[in-house]
């Protein structure tokens, strides 16, 4: 199946199946169950599978538009995390149900959990409370990065205690407190060479999200631009307010080549090594982030205060980038990354592993002589005004 398929496959499924009553329905406290199920039987969450476990191997810059569309039509489903959960299932052996729905846990969430290590024979388990947890409630499944492993565990299971909690979005963002829960698998460590693989997906896949939704706040914003007037005209055509769009605009392409880059830097199925992808993964959380930053702003903006009621579409794009910008680690939490790694590098380290996207704490991946990495490629061709 071709990426163009892909596209037009998830985005007219979720433009059908996306509506207000839906969003309403699901802050509400409900699960989009006949969506996801939909969903499920469209073979979106496997696309990154073996096809043994009913996948196609796609690489994950051809599954972008799953993660982008999710943000564009800010469908209230985990697919986003659905899709990291049964690539790093398939990817150790495991064939799960395509129906399937992941929480996952990495970094400042699971850095006080406690995984023991019990007798042959006995599974490990896991102690300790997470916050935070997107979608913990409706999952069958955890996955979770603690202590250098890779842990499954199974989110209705014993020693698993969910405590309902929101984030900005009105979207379930659990605490979860596990008591000597026992891990159904633990996956192999170091996925194509990261040490930390599942924080690396989850911020790739969550920059393209925020890219998707961020578009969307630039669509709204531009168009209404065009259908306000004000003192006889559009108010798209003062400048004052062209300038603001064109700096929106800005945000959102930067945002989308980062995406773009991290996701094609990813290791896909039978991909034994993947130097780039931490520094990629984490220059685009930040970018997206700080996009958002900007971008929500403007939109407002230029919307005056229309944009906060409940009733119009952008409060709900806004309430998502303010809560995914919290998601997979922050901007913040992802700079500081970055900048602990070349700082201890030294200097001689900084340029060549900059122009290569590699970490200091990596080797250099081998390349033709004169050049560093792969190309950059990320070609947008949607025009706004």
């Amino acid at each position: 199946m071709s990426d163009n398929m892909i596209e037009e496959t998830v985005k007219r499924l979720l433009a059908n199946e996306v509506s207000r009553e839906l969003l309403t329905a699901v802050e509400a406290g409900e699960f989009a169950g006949v969506l996801w199920q939909t969903i499920a039987d469209s073979g979106m969450t496997k696309i990154l599978c073996r096809e043994a476990h009913g996948g196609i191997e796609a690489s994950w810059l051809e599954a972008l538009s799953l993660f982008y569309q999710v943000g564009y039509t800010q469908a209230p489903v985990p697919l986003s995390q659905a899709v990291v959960g049964q690539y790093l299932a398939s990817r150790s052996g495991l064939d799960l149900a395509a129906d399937s729905v992941f929480a996952l846990a990495a970094g400042a969430q699971a850095r006080a959990l406690a995984v023991t290590s019990n007798e042959a024979g006995t599974p490990a388990t896991i102690d300790g409370t997470m916050k935070a947890v997107k979608w913990a409630r409706h999952a069958h499944w955890l996955v979770i990065e603690a202590a250098g492993q890779l842990c499954l565990v199974a989110a209705k299971g014993a020693g698993v205690r969910i405590e309902p909690k929101a984030d900005a979005a009105s979207l379930p963002a659990d605490t979860v407190v596990l008591d000597h829960a026992p891990v159904a698998h633990v996956l192999p460590p170091g996925i194509a060479g990261l040490n930390r693989p599942l924080e690396v997906f989850y911020a790739a896949t969550t920059a393209a999200q925020l890219t998707g939704a961020l578009e969307y706040a630039l669509d709204l914003a531009v168009q209404y631009a065009k259908d306000r007037v004000q003192f006889g005209k559009p108010i798209g055509k003062y400048q004052a307010i062209q300038q603001q769009l064109a700096v929106l605009a800005g945000e959102v392409a930067c945002s989308y080549a980062a995406a773009t880059t991290a996701l094609r830097d990813l290791p896909a199925m039978q991909q034994d090594s993947a130097p780039q992808a931490e520094f990629s993964a984490a220059v685009a959380k930040v970018t997206a982030s700080d996009a958002v930053r900007t971008g929500a702003s403007i939109a407002h903006q230029v919307h005056g205060a229309i944009g906060f009621t409940y009733e119009y579409a952008l409060n709900f794009a806004t309430r998502r980038l303010w809560a995914w910008r919290a998601e997979a680690g922050t901007s913040t939490e992802w700079a500081e990354r970055l900048g602990q790694a070349f700082i201890e590098a030294g200097s001689d380290r900084f340029w060549p592993h900059l122009t290569a996207r590699t970490l200091p704490s990596g080797d250099l991946p081998e390349t033709p002589a004169g050049h560093h990495g792969r190309p950059m490629q990320a070609e947008r061709t949607t025009t706004h005004v």
